[in-house]
């Protein structure tokens, strides 16, 4: 039988360790959050960064055949100072600010201007793409944040590195109905890479936190019946389009789409050769030879203004089809506009469209 002096003893023990652990866990956050100056004399201490997002987010219906990568928000942006003064390295040896995250990677990535973002991976279907800038270099650079790796961006001449985070919320899977709470997150460490690579020592370190947030995602409530549409539009002649802005006779098409249950229907429609257009007018797409044209889908006679390719609500754009419950058939239609010197050839023009129930 264990003595009581041995009982005592134990927990005397077992307390001396506890706190042993929690002083080295002190000793290492201490560490973590402010400089090393005996390699980085003239570095301010570390700044934590937190980037703000709002704390519900409600989601409207994605519908079960939209594009698996699909955007849930906008671009959440924010700037931060994250250090001054931090001048190690040299010409010939530029001091960087290494980037390392701790999300876990997905596999999968968004495309958007020309930038590739890796999808860091928050659960549930729900991911993360994020940028950062050094708005104080002459010419910043934006670049996009890798999952379980290092991105290196240049601190500048002056040795001040102003941030400029931007954060975007992307469906990567199938995401579950309902609110999906999102604790505080660490996003990613910030590093001096030179002086950890030539002396094995911070100069700089800081973590930076996702604020937290709820997102709620409405049940799926509707299907699209028309996937894919081919419109023939008729060959016409110079003489059909005199001058810029004269459009050709219309040629009607439609979409349709079925919701089970009452629900507003929303749509944006895309420009596929040039997603980011707000424009009115569908430009010439691969394997057309014509110049000086463009197509516009109009709706009641009034044309359709161009968006991104999302389903959020209040996407740029995004006009209102109607409460629907049951089938419904939308009708379209589609024209020639002229946009420039008409030459004669063929015009192909690709665009999609997307559905948003809410």
């Amino acid at each position: 039988m264990q003595s009581i002096y041995s009982k005592i003893q134990q927990k005397i023990n077992t307390k001396a360790i506890l706190i042993l652990i929690s002083a080295l866990f002190n000793l290492f956050i201490c560490h973590a959050a402010n400089a090393d100056t005996e390699y980085g004399p003239n570095c301010a201490s570390s700044i934590a960064v937190t980037i703000n997002v709002p704390s519900n987010i409600n989601i409207a219906t994605i519908p079960a055949n939209s594009p698996l990568i699909t955007p849930l928000t906008d671009w959440f942006s924010q700037g931060a100072l994250s250090f001054t003064g931090c001048k190690a390295g040299t010409s010939t040896n530029p001091n960087y600010i290494r980037f390392n995250s701790s999300l876990a990677p997905t596999g999968k990535s968004y495309t958007e201007n020309g930038l590739t973002y890796p999808i860091l991976d928050l659960g549930n279907g729900i991911g993360l793409v994020i940028s950062v800038e050094n708005i104080g270099n002459p010419q910043p650079t934006r670049t996009p944040i890798i999952s379980w790796g290092f991105t290196d961006v240049p601190i500048g001449i002056d040795g001040d590195f102003f941030t400029l985070y931007r954060l975007r919320f992307i469906r990567y899977s199938t995401i579950p109905s309902g609110s999906i709470s999102i604790p505080s997150t660490v996003l990613f460490q910030q590093e001096d890479w030179y002086h950890v690579w030539a002396n094995g020592k911070y100069s700089h370190r800081s973590f930076d936190y996702l604020s937290s947030t709820t997102i709620t995602v409405q049940n799926a409530s509707c299907s699209v019946n028309t996937a894919n549409i081919t419109v023939q539009l008729p060959n016409i002649q110079l003489k059909q389009l005199p001058s810029i802005g004269a459009i050709s006779s219309s040629t009607p098409f439609n979409i349709g789409v079925t919701c089970p249950s009452a629900v507003n229907v929303y749509m944006t429609i895309t420009d596929n050769s040039n997603p980011a257009s707000t424009s009115n007018i569908i430009t010439a797409g691969n394997g057309s030879t014509a110049q000086g044209l463009g197509v516009q889908i109009m709706r009641n006679n009034l044309p359709i203004y161009l968006g991104a390719d999302s389903s959020m609500a209040g996407n740029t754009n995004q006009f209102f089809v109607g409460n629907i419950l049951g089938s419904k058939t939308i009708p379209f239609t589609a024209n020639y506009i002229r946009t420039g010197n008409v030459g004669a050839g063929q015009l192909k023009a690709f665009a999609t469209f997307t559905m948003s129930y809410q």
